[in-house]
Formats: C-alpha cells, structure tokens, sequence
C-alpha cells in the first residue's frame, strides 16, 4: 500500500465557515510513501476527504502541535501543516481495519455552534482520562456526500472514526470526545447510525441570545445588516447545511417576505432542533444539554455528563479549569477583552425572529427546552 506526498505551495481559505477540501492548498505530488507507517505517526491527522478523486488527505504537522488544545482542529490543521498526504480511499478503508476501535469510548458533541460546546470539549480535555477533538473537519465532509450509497458513506464516516481515534494520537486515554461543527447537525442521523454505542449529546441555545453572539461578531467586523429575499435566504441556509431546498422552505413562512442575516440565521436555528427532534421521533438514542443550564448550574450539568460518560465525579475539579479562560482564545470568535457578549439583538430583528417562530407548529418559543434535555435540577 502507498500513499502519496503532496508538497504545499500555498494556502488559501475565505473564511472559518468553509468546510475543509483539498482547495484549502496549492500543491504539487512528491514522492510516494509506505502508506502503513501512517497508522503509527502521531503527527499525521485526517484533515479532509477528497471525494472527487477517492482520497483522504492528512495533514502532516510539527511534534509540538497538541491537536486537543486546539479551539478548531482543522484550522490548526491548515495553518501548521508542513506538507499533506493523499491515501486511496481501498487502502484507507483497508488500514482502518486493523486499528483498534470501540464507538463506546466516544462522546459526540453535536451543537448548534455559539452554545458552549467549545468550552464543555475543553473542560472535558481537562480530565486526565479524556481526549477532546474540537471540530475534525473529515467528519463534516459527509455534509457534502449526500449522494453516497448508505453502505459506502456508513463505511467510510467508521474509517474516519479509527483514524481519528487510532491508538497513535489517543494514546492511552479511555475517553474520547469529538465535537463537531454546527452545519454537522445535517446529517447527525449518519453519525448515530455508523456509531451505535457512542454517547450522543445535543448542544443548543435560546434562539435571541443565540443571535446575539453572532452580533457581537458582526459589530465588531461593522458588517453592516444587509437585507436579503426569502428566496435567497433559503438558498443560503440550505447551501449552508447541505440539505434539500425543500427542508428549509417549509420553515421560511412566506409571510415574512425578506430577512437581515441574523433573522435568516433563525431559520437554521430551526432545522437543527428539528434535526434532533426528528432523531428523537426514529427511536435513536440521543440526549441534550442546554447552554442557559451550563450558565446556571455548571457544576450539576457538568457531574451528570460526567456521570453518562462513566467518569468519576473527581473529574469536576480538572473540568472546571476549562471555565478561568476564554476557550476560543486566538480566534476570530475570541471574546472581546475576556468579557462575555454585553451586545442584545437589535428589537426589530427581534420583532422578526419571534413573527418567524409563531409560524411554526411546535419550535414556537425562543426558550425552547427539548425533550431529553439533561436535568440539573434538585
């Protein structure tokens, strides 16, 4: 078996959202390598798929670089790579074989983005017993591969899941968390299928507070509230979350005839608790965990998951430090100055979310809670 040395001759990304892709660099083919080593280098990590020529890329990186202390692992990936590495994808299933692998080890930390996630991953990392993989972009490439056979697309997100969690980077950890990206809550039904025994847990947020951190960031770029049809809203977010036109349409009300950015990001708010209920309904085994209950009792929601997850309650001590820093540190999604957001959505835009909710037949309140949500009361 063989694998291919692609040297970098530069990169290139417009922005955080994209999900990763073999674009992400200018490259030429070097040499050819002995593709079987790779299972034992701790310093090569799966970066992204590259469907069109069945291939996984990894990204070869410096021996210092700790992948679990990374606020967004593919973004270290891209900025630290020393040079890339394309693997068929027979010979990347057929290695992926012979790796150890038990999906009861997981914890999959599906979210909706600005909910906390980032910083629970980080606060589990703490514990010594743990391993945390913020955002492996190779996984959120199956939000593009819609049009696989399931058996191919089942058998491929499983390959994924061994090189991720392949002896060589977890080490001896018993515990390993993966949390993904929010345009991942497409297809967290592929995810509970091709990994049955995983924890699955389900991150979300009040919808207005939600929104508000994405303001935050907008005011600090001075992006200015550009309004948009609905036509073109629903173009953007099923773009956005790699799924049918017809899945975002039904959520858009046609009575709300145009949308600013944020109100439109509302609409995505909707089709990823769908998502979760939708999961729920088909009998997957799935549970969820609300950032206002993060906010209120830490310690509580943070000893039950532990508890889930069978880990000791000792761990709470080593969790915690995860909260004295900004998890996202070094990132354009940084606090300002270590504060939290301070900045309300505007009342218009608020106006509009809460007209959008009103249309809809069972995701009407912006302070949803979800059936299965971890309770921390008494």
């Amino acid at each position: 078996m063989s694998a291919i040395k692609l040297r970098i001759q530069s990169r290139h990304r417009e922005h955080m959202g994209i999900i990763t892709s073999l674009d992400d660099f200018d490259w030429i083919e070097d040499e050819s390598i002995d593709a079987e080593p790779l299972l034992d280098d701790p310093n090569i990590t799966l970066y992204c798929l590259d469907q069109a020529n069945k291939r996984a890329i990894f990204s070869a990186l410096p021996a210092d670089i700790d992948l679990s202390s990374a606020p967004f692992m593919y973004q270290a990936q891209f900025d630290k790579a020393e040079f890339l590495v394309a693997l068929p994808y027979a010979d990347f299933l057929g290695l992926a074989e012979a790796i150890p692998f038990d999906d009861r080890a997981l914890l999959c930390l599906h979210n909706i983005g600005r909910c906390g996630s980032t910083v629970v991953a980080r606060a589990l990392n703490e514990i010594d017993d743990v391993m945390a993989l913020s955002e492996p972009d190779a996984l959120t490439n199956f939000v593009k591969m819609n049009g696989l056979p399931p058996k191919e697309r089942g058998d491929l997100l499983r390959a994924c899941a061994r090189w991720l969690c392949r002896p060589a980077i977890v080490r001896d950890h018993r515990r390993i968390v993966i949390k993904f990206r929010n345009q991942a809550t497409a297809v967290m039904g592929l995810y509970v299928e091709a990994l049955p025994q995983a924890l699955h847990m389900f991150m979300y947020r009040n919808v207005i507070d939600w929104l508000a951190s994405f303001h935050r960031l907008h005011v600090k770029r001075a992006a200015l509230p550009k309004r948009y049809p609905r036509e073109q809203v629903i173009d953007q977010q099923a773009s956005y979350y790699g799924c049918p036109r017809e899945q975002i349409e039904r959520l858009a009300h046609p009575s709300i005839e145009s949308y600013r950015v944020l109100e439109g990001r509302a609409i995505g708010w909707l089709f990823m608790l769908e998502q979760y209920l939708e999961l729920l309904d088909s009998g997957a085994k799935i549970a969820a965990l609300r950032y206002e209950d993060l906010q209120s009792d830490r310690d509580a929601l943070l000893l039950a998951l532990l508890q889930m997850m069978g880990l000791p309650s000792t761990g709470l001590n080593a969790a915690r430090r995860a909260f004295k820093s900004d998890a996202q540190a070094g990132t354009k999604l940084a606090r300002d100055g270590g504060r939290g957001n301070t900045l309300a959505l505007p009342e218009d835009q608020q106006a509009t979310v809460r007209r959008l909710l009103a249309t809809q037949p069972l995701l009407n309140s912006a302070d949803v809670i979800l059936p299965n949500t971890i309770s921390v009361d008494a």
